[in-house]
């Protein structure tokens, strides 16, 4: 049984995927396997993938039966194969730091208490110059220091995590999360989104787990036009979809300072939306005045009148 296994989707992914594979078998924990889920690519990363195969016997590829058209079905194919103690994912256009695995070994090994471990990551691409940890940047351990507790050598163990996610709109990422294996395997991502297809497993460990944080950048997030995060139209209906769901399931959790952030997000979601090209007038008004049902903005109010002139 390898120590770690990481699961990779792969579809039409060529350009940068090279980069992706060599970023986890260069490793300083070099105990591992790499599961690449073929999405049914029409590009030549399939035969990358084969390609790495055929000389690192620690790469295993397979392929879906169609085409998906989007991560969840790979990853969820891939966490039905993964034999590793620890698992965790990389996107085939995102680098791991060398030392990522090494760091939640170590971690695992000297807290048995925690079942998930979460950090930073740095974004890159040629829209982005000199940004170094997206959560540093965001200044997330001063927003979050009610929902952390010390640890020691830039650790930190997660209380009532939930809180924190759906008030401060930030927390785990996927390219940085490791899992104990007996945590994760037996769940699944959710086949519904196109994008936020990770967002919902996380909510629901932030409930259930034993989460820590690792305040250190361990993944490379690569933006590029054509990442399914660009779609900004999409994004925002997703997002929607996803958190009027979560607040009805989760807000008996929370605190009211929470419940009032999280409302506020919730209506933010609604005018993006709105916002939206091509939204019928229709559902310009419907998602304005739901809204305004969260959150009172007069400059809202001001729009959905607006509507009707």
């Amino acid at each position: 049984m390898p120590q770690h296994s990481i699961i990779m989707p792969a579809y039409n992914g060529q350009a940068y995927l090279a980069e992706a594979i060599d970023s986890i078998l260069r490793q300083t924990c070099a105990d591992l396997e790499l599961i690449i889920v073929d999405d049914c690519a029409t590009d030549a990363s399939a035969a990358i993938a084969a390609g790495y195969a055929a000389r690192d016997a620690r790469v295993r590829v397979v392929s879906t039966a169609v085409n998906s058209g989007a991560p969840a079905l790979p990853k969820n194919v891939g966490l039905s194969l993964a034999r590793g103690r620890y698992i965790s994912f990389c996107d085939q256009d995102d680098v791991m730091l060398p030392d990522k695995l090494e760091h939640a070994t170590r971690i695992f090994e000297h807290h048995p208490d925690l079942d998930i471990v979460f950090a930073d990551f740095e974004p890159f691409g040629e829209a982005l110059r000199g940004q170094r940890g997206y959560l540093a940047h965001q200044g997330f351990t001063a927003k979050a220091r009610d929902y952390l507790e010390p640890l020691g050598d830039r650790l930190y163990r997660c209380r009532n995590f939930w809180g924190c996610m759906a008030g401060l709109q930030t927390g785990m990422s996927t390219q940085t999360i490791i899992c104990r294996r007996d945590v994760i395997v037996g769940q699944r991502f959710d086949v519904r989104y196109r994008i936020l297809d990770d967002i919902s497993m996380w909510y629901r460990f932030a409930e259930t787990a034993r989460i820590g944080f690792l305040d250190r950048t361990v993944a490379r997030y690569r933006h590029h036009d054509q990442a399914l995060t660009t779609n900004e139209a999409l994004l925002a209906r997703e997002s929607l979809a996803f958190h009027q769901e979560n607040y009805f399931r989760q807000s008996h959790l929370f605190t009211a300072a929470e419940n009032k952030r999280y409302r506020s997000m919730l209506a933010g979601f609604l005018i993006r939306v709105a916002a939206c090209p091509n939204v019928t007038k229709l559902e310009q008004r419907a998602n304005l005045a739901q809204s305004l049902i969260f959150e009172v903005r007069p400059s809202t109010l001001r729009w959905l009148l607006q509507t009707f002139a």
